[in-house]
């Protein structure tokens, strides 16, 4: 029977994503934003009377693309919120359900991939510290 493997790192807080990740994780979920509602798309929004009024074209394809986006970014950021909570998290003893735990969560499903970047930085940052106490 195959156990997760734990680490002598433990996670105990949250810690928001600076710099390159932080606007990833911005650019992220402001991207889910814009695909989940269809009124920033339509007549009289800034985006439909700058950009998309302007072409034929992005008229006809600008709900498909919003749909695609939606669907693509809300399914991948969902099932990388799972995985992070079922690896990264349970290795790192993470109590479930705990306020950090739920942060973590959050910060994943919104920002997706440049969350889990900057948790791995804050892993590697603590298993230094450890290492240096040591």
């Amino acid at each position: 029977m195959a156990t997760h493997k734990v680490s002598a790192v433990t996670i105990d807080e949250f810690e928001l994503p600076k710099g390159r990740h932080a606007t990833g994780a911005l650019i992220a979920a402001a991207l889910m934003i814009l695909s989940a509602r269809r009124r920033f798309i339509q007549p009289g929004s800034v985006l439909h009377d700058q950009v998309i009024a302007r072409s034929a074209r992005a008229s006809k394809y600008a709900k498909p693309v919003q749909d695609a986006l939606f669907y693509t970014l809300y399914g991948l950021h969902g099932i990388e919120t799972v995985y992070f909570a079922l690896t990264k998290l349970k290795k790192h003893n993470v109590k479930i359900f705990s306020s950090v735990w739920f942060k973590w969560l959050i910060a994943v499903f919104l920002g997706g991939v440049f969350v889990q970047k900057h948790f791995d930085e804050v892993v590697e940052k603590k298993e230094l510290k450890t290492i240096k106490e040591i």
